[in-house]
This record gives structure tokens, sequence and C-alpha cells, in this order.
């Protein structure tokens, strides 16, 4: 089938099955993580998305219970993680339960405490570049800076990613008239079925589209999308935009930036996949124009850092930075010896001298390398900044 793939999470699961007890499989509505688990051998597999089995995990949580086991969309039932605790701390061995979930348990106050010191939390993430081409995982954002980064896959292979995305059910689809009822299908159960999980009185769906819509809205300008920006454009109140602003991330279509020595004000949100951003545009090209394209960009390598990492069992802390005249560098991860690593994307394949003073200020601050990812099809150096083709890092 052609929307089935590898998962490069697939070899840290199993490793984590044999020290863990409990191991929680996160990530957004339809990224795969059905799929992941069925294919695991040995396992009995349930789904609380089934009205019957939701209906027993609330008043016989225990009766479910019979290891190895997986247990789907565990979050719809909370005493099925009581259930599950009670079990371990009586037998504490290794892959007894893994437990799925579309929306952070970490979120959840009751939830998070039957989990700890008895569970481990895996995220999984839309298709990454290596994943829908079929690569081997390696984590390049670690790379040492003075070796050469050879892309992996060809620009015309990177350019369809941006386009497409990478969720498993429609990164393949071809129609985009099919592409666009499927993201309004999902976008409805994310603010109807998904919602209500982590804003359990008064959640409004229309405010959380709003939201969606004006973030979009605000990237394909090419500006920064901060919560005073978003709340600005919705017209909500300020607590209502930032519990729903904050549900979204706990539904993980939503990814918060902090700003490097900012305040949380400052923080960037970005959507999850860059088809689901067009989507909210209603646009049906990355390369629509060149801010529709820079976000697109930006929503693709920022799933690369945090899924690689993942994966790696090495997560990557992303920040961004702002230079003294208010340039952005999109994304701030560490590097050895507390060290910093700056990238910054451009559309252009060498930019003006002024564009790439915002690195040079970067580094006369901090400790650390600079990186230009560009439209170049070549890797080059320009002083101190490495210039980068965008596909060498994923």
């Amino acid at each position: 089938m052609p929307h089935m793939r590898q998962r490069s999470l697939d070899p840290l699961l199993k490793r984590s099955l044999t020290f863990w007890p409990v191991v929680c499989l996160i990530g957004a509505r339809q990224v795969g993580k059905s799929t992941l688990l069925r294919k695991l051998p040995g396992r009995k597999y349930l789904s609380l998305d089934d009205p019957a089995l939701l209906d027993l995990a609330s008043r016989n949580p225990k009766s479910l219970l019979s290891p190895p086991c997986s247990i789907d969309e565990a979050q719809k039932s909370p005493r099925i993680f009581d259930a599950v605790k009670l079990d371990v701390d009586e037998e504490k061995k290794p892959g007894k339960y893994i437990l799925t979930g579309s929306v952070r348990f970490s979120q959840r106050i009751l939830i998070r405490e039957a989990l700890t010191g008895r569970a481990k939390t895996l995220q999984l993430f839309p298709f990454t570049c290596a994943e829908a081409n079929e690569l081997p995982h390696i984590l390049r954002w670690t790379l040492d800076g003075d070796r050469p980064f050879q892309p992996r896959l060809s620009r015309k292979l990177f350019e369809k990613h941006l386009e497409r995305g990478g969720m498993p059910a429609i990164f393949a689809a071809r129609n985009f008239v099919e592409a666009r009822s499927y993201w309004k299908s999902l976008i409805d159960g994310y603010v109807y079925r998904d919602l209500p999980l982590t804003l359990e009185k008064n959640g409004r769906p229309a405010l959380a589209v709003a939201i969606l819509r004006v973030m979009a809205e605000i990237l394909s300008l090419g500006e920064r999308a901060t919560f005073v920006r978003i709340l600005k454009k919705t017209g909500g109140t300020r607590l209502m935009v930032q519990r729903h602003l904050q549900s979204l991330e706990d539904m993980m279509i939503v990814h918060r930036i902090p700003q490097l020595g900012g305040s949380p004000q400052n923080d960037i949100f970005l959507p999850f996949d860059p088809a689901f951003f067009l989507s909210l545009l209603d646009v049906e090209s990355s390369r629509h124009d060149a801010a529709v394209h820079l976000g697109c960009l930006q929503i693709v390598l920022l799933n690369e850092i945090l899924a690689q990492g993942q994966y790696a069992d090495h997560p990557l802390g992303v920040r961004y930075a702002l230079s003294s005249g208010g340039e952005i560098i999109h994304f701030v991860t560490a590097g050895p010896k507390k060290s910093l690593r700056f990238w910054k994307l451009f559309e252009e394949p060498v930019p003006h001298r002024y564009e790439i003073r915002a690195l040079e200020g970067a580094l006369a601050q901090y400790q650390g390398m600079a990186f230009a990812l560009t439209s170049t099809e070549k890797s080059f150096r320009i002083g101190k900044i490495r210039f980068l083709p965008w596909e060498s890092v994923v």
C-alpha cells in the first residue's frame, strides 16, 4: 500500500518495552499509532474507539487487562490508568502495556500521577522525509558542522514533502480536492472529538478552528504567530484563547517554539504539518508565494528536528532567536559542550550580506555554529556561516 512505511520509532519502541512495564505512545490523531501497534507481534490489541470496550473500561477496567496488551485511545477512560497502575505495582514486568493517546497524558493530573515512575512516553510524529522516502533514520541535526552535509533525497522529492506533508493516510494523494476533504474531516475530528478531552468545560470548537486559521494566516504573511497576535486577530478573551491554544498543543497539532532568552509571551506557534497549514489557508501549492513556501519549510524542518531527536531517544529542545534588529533565526538547538546551533531559513540560494547579520550577531553573543538553509544545491561557507541546501538536514 502506498501509505505504508517503516516507522523510525519502531526500534526505540521495542527497546523501551524491554525496560519499562508501561510505554505511552502519543501523537496527533491519524499519525499512524494504531498501525504501528498492530504490527507488534504477540500483543493483544484493544481500541477504546469501540463503544462497547469504552463502556467496559469505564465500568470494570481491570477486566480488559491481559498483558502483554496495547490499549489504543486510552485517554478516553481515565480509570484504565488506575487499573494499569495497580496491576504494574503487583508485578513490574517489562512490556506489559502500551497505552496510546491523541492527547498528552501529562496534561491530565490524575493520569500523570498514576504513571509516575512506571511509564516511558514516546511521541510519534507525521512521516519524516526519510520515512516517506524509505531512507534509514539518522539524527542529522547533531552532525559535526565541519563535515559536509550530503543531501539524501532530491530537491523534487523534498518539495513534494513540503506540499503533501507527512500524514500517512494522505501524503501519497495526488488530488487536491481529496486532500482538502480529508483535512476538513480531520479538523472536525480534532475540534469535536479531541478538544473535549483536553478542555472539559467551555470548549468552543469554532474558537479552536479560528485560532488555527489565524495562526496559518499570520505565518503565510511571513510574520511570527505569537500569542498576542493570535489573540488580537481571533477577538476572543485572553483566558479563552490561552486555554484553547494550550488544548491544541495538548492534541499535538500545534507546536510551540520559545524564544531564546525571551518571555513566554513571545513564544511562536506553528501547525504540525505543512499540508495541514495549506488546508487552513485553502491553498493548493506550497509555491503559492514565497511566504507560504517559507512557512512550509519551517513546519517540515521543525517536525524533522523533533521527530529525529525523539526517534534517536535524544530529544532536541528547539527555540528561536531574534537579532537586535528584529530578524528571526528560525531554530536554535543545543550543540556539544553547552554550545548552540543557529539555523536560519532563506528562499534565495545566496542571501544578501545584511540578511545573514542575524547569524553573525548570534555567533558574536553565543558560543556555537550558524547555518543558513537555502535553495542552494551545494554547501559552501561565507566567513563563519555554513550555507546548506534545505534538504541536507532531513
